[in-house]
């Protein structure tokens, strides 16, 4: 009997961790978001009946360089005078990445502006791989998805001045085998949107959703104005 109990005292005991765990998780993102809407700031309004979470005060971004698909500078300047959403992860990603281009790939087919027009948005899609992900790949990537969209990295330093600012985290699994090319990066899977001011504006959760995310943004946009 007594060897029949142990078990069930330990996944008991796990469960119970794994509870604490979640809640704390929560209690700190709640506070997060607390803070947010209640900062002081003009700005202090936002759009009802969102999915996305908006930030009532939008956030500024500061200083980081990185390169596009181009070898262009990529900076807080380039994020200025348009709506973008930005979304990071890597070229070898095997599902999340291609799944959320794809998404977005069909956003694009639904937006009611094209490249040139007042509001029409852009998307940049920032590799945390930039040992693999060099400008010529990540050209042809992005591409693939829509010519529109626009790859980005940059060394781990500048790509870590912009993911600190906007809380995305990334790391790299061990390398298997002899080969260093074989590794995977763990992300984060939110997409971002910044504003034409450069800031940060809101954040959007997967499971990602072409109607909810084109529905999003339209609203979002109408309200804050191009």
């Amino acid at each position: 009997m007594q060897s029949d109990t142990q078990p069930k005292k330990k996944n008991s005991t796990s469960q119970i961790i794994l509870l604490i765990s979640v809640g704390i998780l929560s209690l700190v993102v709640g506070l997060w978001l607390s803070q947010q809407m209640l900062s002081n700031n003009n700005d202090s309004s936002i759009p009802p009946n969102l999915d996305a979470t908006v930030l009532p005060n939008a956030r500024t971004l500061v200083d980081f360089n990185l390169s596009d698909k181009n070898e262009e500078i990529f900076s807080p300047v380039q994020l200025k005078g348009q709506w973008s959403f930005l979304f990071f992860g890597f070229t070898h990603c095997p599902d999340v990445c291609p799944t959320a281009l794809k998404v977005m790939q069909s956003v694009w087919k639904t937006l009611p502006t094209k490249m040139g027009d007042a509001g029409h948005p852009k998307l940049y899609f920032i590799s945390v791989d930039p040992d693999r992900d060099k400008p010529e790949i990540l050209k042809q990537y992005v591409e693939f998805f829509h010519p529109e969209f626009n790859g980005v990295t940059g060394t781990l330093d500048e790509i870590d001045k912009l993911t600190n600012q906007i809380g995305i985290l990334y790391g790299y699994d061990e390398k298997e085998g002899s080969n260093d090319q074989e590794y995977t990066v763990n992300h984060s899977a939110q997409i971002i949107l910044i504003d034409p001011k450069g800031r940060m504006r809101a954040v959007i959760s997967p499971p990602h959703d072409t109607k909810m995310i084109s529905s999003n943004f339209q609203t979002i946009r109408t309200f804050y104005g191009d």
